[in-house]
């Protein structure tokens, strides 16, 4: 196992370390970066704990005293991953803005990151469903929170009343599929080329086509 980084050291002699905590979070910090790559490379399935422990350069009861194990490791993982994505996307929306342009700036901004980092995206699109209940309901549960800023399209829409109870979660899981199979086929370096079709499936069902037309040209 290495040492913790210069900082986290005590810089005298006689001076107190670090607390435990705190360099236990720099480690997990440290597992987690590593396993993005290996679970993306490897797959959840193939991946072992000695990969994970290999990759991230710590001792497997250091490993085991941060996570109950692979799938446990995998999770804080995946919310890593969804947290990060989060965040980009929400500061990539207009604030004030009518909805339809700020689903526009979330889907550009989603479908950037997703080039800039394949790996995570494998993470969060492929390898949810490969590792298990618990992984498939964090996935469950994004995809609950991305139908929840869909369904504001609704205030916008003339046909609200036509619009069924399961439109948004129906699109969600649309994009997400999309977005699946076009990062197995390995083309997630050019997957900001789908921006029309995703607003297509996202805004169309609530504005028509030509509205949504004006945001793809």
């Amino acid at each position: 196992m290495t040492s913790p980084p210069e900082h986290l050291m005590p810089s005298a002699i006689g001076q107190e370390p670090f607390p435990r905590e705190v360099v236990a979070e720099h480690q997990r910090e440290r597992v987690i970066k590593a396993a993005i790559d290996v679970f993306a490379k490897r797959g959840y399935r193939g991946a072992t704990v000695g990969n994970l422990v290999s990759a991230a350069k710590v001792g497997v009861n250091s490993f085991y005293g941060l996570f109950d194990g692979k799938e446990d490791c995998f999770l804080a993982v995946y919310d890593q991953v969804a947290a990060d994505s989060f965040g980009r996307v929400a500061a990539a929306v207009p604030r004030g803005s009518e909805w339809s342009r700020q689903v526009a700036a979330a889907m550009r901004a989603l479908l950037e990151l997703i080039e800039e980092q394949p790996l995570a995206a494998r993470i969060a699109f492929v390898e949810v469903h490969t590792a298990g209940p618990a992984a498939r309901g964090l996935h469950e549960r994004d995809l609950d929170r991305v139908a929840a800023l869909l369904r504001r399209g609704r205030a916008q829409s003339p046909i609200t009343d036509e619009l069924p109870d399961t439109l948004e979660y129906a699109i969600a899981g649309g994009l997400a599929w999309l977005l699946q199979q076009r990062i197995v086929i390995g083309e997630a370096a050019g997957i900001s080329k789908l921006l029309p079709e995703t607003l297509e499936i996202a805004v169309e069902p609530y504005l028509g086509e030509a509205a949504t037309a004006e945001l793809i040209e």
